[in-house]
């Protein structure tokens, strides 16, 4: 299902705010060159994610619609190819997550489901992205999941 426009609405605005809260940093201006270290990966995965696995894997409408949210709700931070290079990513601290890079592939569907449900605002992440769980259903976030496997092969 595709959010609808209500749901677009809202999603327009939180990342208005997100924006304006990155212009609000303090001052230093955009991150230097990453030292390669990831700041999306730690963090324990809560015990009631930690098991659960994509039902729609393999489902290449799921995919398709996983595809269609991806570049209405995420592209804009994580870019085209989930390199976190999005044109809203600029000044962003910690930047957007790399989500291609071959150490995604490598996270359980839980880690995937728990970090778009719960978003990033918390202790190790401490990032603006947003909690999606809010706004999307459980199949909406597996979709989502099932292209973003896609990223990092």
């Amino acid at each position: 299902m595709i959010p609808n426009r209500r749901k677009l609405i809202l999603v327009f605005c939180i990342m208005l705010a997100a924006l304006l809260l990155a212009a609000c940093g303090n001052g230093d201006g955009l991150l230097e060159e990453s030292s390669g270290e990831t700041s999306d990966i730690p963090g324990e995965v809560p015990l009631k994610y930690r098991e659960l696995i994509n039902p729609l894997t393999g489902d290449t409408e799921a995919l398709s619609r996983g595809t269609e949210a991806y570049n209405a709700l995420c592209i804009q931070c994580h870019g085209e190819k989930g390199r976190g290079d999005g044109v809203e990513a600029k000044g962003f601290n910690p930047p957007p997550g790399d989500l291609s890079r071959a150490g995604m592939a490598e996270r359980s569907d839980g880690y995937l489901y728990w970090r778009i449900t719960d978003g990033g605002a918390f202790e190790p992440f401490n990032s603006l992205m947003p909690a999606w769980g809010t706004l999307l259903s459980e199949t909406e976030i597996w979709e989502l999941v099932s292209f973003l496997r896609t990223l990092s092969g």
